[in-house]
């Protein structure tokens, strides 16, 4: 089933799902939501890895609020959308804060902008963030743009870092 809310269910509830997209986005919400119980992970950006803000990040802060991650398509593509800044117009990115998840593997996510030390939007080529510096962003900005996505449809995350969006939710 996509992501139609027939069989609402929140994350909230302790459900699991089968894919690992859906696993991984889960425990992320869950770590922001402070619900998870400390583990060992080696690999230093696991998404896994606990506590939240325990992503290596040159501004990192132990008051990270949202592990920021990226979505990769079946060609190892991320996955991207467009945001609108109201000072410097549209942009594209491919970086995201899970807000919530429901139904059979569906989420609404945040998308997050990557931005200059002033917090101005990155420079985009036709629209493209360039690659070749992606993994340097350590400056990050929650937008007001969401989208709910059925996680079962991409083939990889990858998480990127640990961050303090100000972004304050009231315990579930």
């Amino acid at each position: 089933m996509g992501c139609g809310r027939k069989h609402f269910e929140s994350s909230s509830f302790g459900r699991r799902h089968e894919g690992c997209i859906c696993e991984v986005v889960e425990t992320i919400l869950e770590l922001q939501n402070h619900i998870v119980d400390d583990d060992d992970d080696t690999c230093g950006t696991s998404c896994f890895l606990e506590p939240l803000g325990g992503i290596n990040n040159k501004k990192c802060n132990n008051h990270a609020d949202t592990r920021v991650f990226m979505l990769l398509t079946e060609d190892g593509s991320p996955f991207k959308v467009m945001f609108f800044d109201k000072e410097y117009g549209w942009y594209k990115t491919p970086f995201f804060r899970v807000e919530d998840m429901f139904g059979d593997c569906c989420a609404t996510l945040r998308a997050i902008a990557p931005t200059s030390e002033a917090y101005e939007p990155l420079s985009v080529v036709d629209g493209e963030l360039d690659a070749s510096g992606m993994m340097d962003f350590y400056h990050f900005k929650k937008t007001d743009t969401c989208v709910t996505v059925d996680l079962s449809r991409f083939t990889g995350i990858q998480c990127v870092a640990d961050v303090n969006l100000n972004i304050h939710h009231k315990k579930k």
